[in-house]
């Protein structure tokens, strides 16, 4: 009984990494070959206990907004919201992603300031 109970959740976590899927503007990164690191962008939203997260992978948004960066939930097509910086973090290694370092940057323009980004970078696990 145990080995069964052992070889349906292997089963289970291997279908869970094969069909795992980071939806930005549209492109499931995942499958991205040749994407092998991203940064993670964390801003604070304004008045909120929530956070923005921004995924920038290599792609070209030319002068769109950063909606182009947002994460997508592949189910309903909006916009994921993700309660803390952590969240963020926890649902990129679900979905095969290493974290791999962290910076903060101060807002563009200003070194002194506070209320910048912090950028998480990740590489593909």
């Amino acid at each position: 009984m145990k080995k069964l109970f052992f070889a349906v959740a292997l089963v289970f976590a291997g279908s869970t990494v094969a069909f795992s899927q980071v939806v930005v503007d549209g492109v499931n990164i995942n499958n991205l070959q040749e994407v092998q690191m991203i940064r993670m962008i964390a801003q604070e939203r304004f008045l909120s206990s929530k956070v923005t997260i921004f995924i920038d992978y290599g792609q070209s948004i030319g002068g769109a907004s950063r909606q182009r960066m947002e994460v997508i939930d592949p189910r309903s097509n909006e916009r994921i919201r993700f309660n803390s910086v952590m969240h963020a973090v926890n649902y990129l290694i679900a979905n095969g992603w290493r974290y791999e370092e962290a910076m903060v940057l101060p807002t563009e323009g200003n070194a002194s300031s506070t209320g910048g980004s912090t950028q998480y970078i990740f590489i593909r696990s």
